[in-house]
């Protein structure tokens, strides 16, 4: 009897060990699991410089312009990583007549972009200090809002409502900071009468959390 109570208290001791042993490896790989998926929020505002590829037949050239946006995203993943937003987007767009710099005329668009994007965070190891991203992604552009001036031959029933837009870009992140540079292009014409391919460039910066 006193050896059969010996074995039962060891093995209860060899029991509770082992089970602790084992709570202690799932979570040392659910920290693992953590620190290799990690997530965070992200707001930003940026200004944009705009333009759009007219057909050449057009006898009118785009001139560069300057919008602004505003956005807010979730980003989840250490080394590769997606990451999915919204963006509140202004695009104005000025034009001048090739044959007359006189004549010149404008519109502008307002948007609500939701960019989903995959990208490579190339500095992962030390991902909450400092970071170096690259990035692609696609963009469903929904127009919002949309005004024409000085435009004879075209009105806001030639904008288009939907545009879908490629975009490739670089993130560097310095603690809860981050700075993006990018460019969109847009795979759909902005003017359904005319050869308009609207195009981006951007500077955001931002909060993650």
């Amino acid at each position: 009897m006193k050896h059969t109570t010996t074995y039962l208290t060891f093995f209860m001791i060899l029991f509770c060990g082992l089970s602790n042993m084992a709570f202690a490896q799932n979570g040392d790989i659910q920290e693992k699991k953590e620190r290799k998926a990690r997530s965070s929020f992200k707001i930003s505002a940026g200004v944009n410089f705009n333009g759009l590829n007219l057909d050449t037949k057009t006898q009118t050239t785009s001139d560069l312009t300057i919008g602004y946006n505003l956005g807010l995203s979730y980003k989840r993943g250490r080394f590769f990583y997606y990451e999915i937003g919204a963006r509140l987007n202004n695009r104005p767009y000025d034009f001048t007549d090739a044959f007359d710099s006189s004549d010149t005329f404008s519109f502008k668009t307002t948007a609500i972009d939701v960019p989903v994007s995959l990208g490579v965070n190339l500095t992962s190891f030390a991902d909450r200090l400092v970071g170096v991203r690259v990035f692609v992604s696609g963009i469903p552009s929904f127009t919002t809002s949309k005004s024409v001036e000085n435009i004879d031959d075209i009105t806001t029933d030639n904008l288009e409502d939907f545009i879908f837009y490629g975009q490739l870009g670089v993130g560097v992140d310095i603690a809860f900071f981050f700075v993006e540079l990018g460019y969109n292009y847009g795979f759909d014409d902005m003017i359904n009468t005319v050869n308009s391919n609207p195009n981006q460039g951007y500077l955001n910066l931002g909060f993650r959390f």
